[in-house]
């Protein structure tokens, strides 16, 4: 039985690391980085820099 709980966990860890893998590498596709849902300092020089040049 423990076997199986321990099985069942490491599934699981696999299977969500493989998701945020699928879901970088999809979004890296689009030209995306995967900080792009984040407010980030990079993100708000970006933008300032946007502004200015406007």
């Amino acid at each position: 039985m423990g076997l199986f709980v321990n099985i069942l966990i490491l599934a699981v860890i696999f299977g969500f690391a493989g998701y945020q893998i699928y879901r970088a590498v999809k979004r890296s596709k689009q030209g995306k980085c995967a900080a792009c849902d984040y407010d980030c300092e990079a993100k708000k020089m970006l933008n300032q820099s946007k502004k200015r040049a406007m």
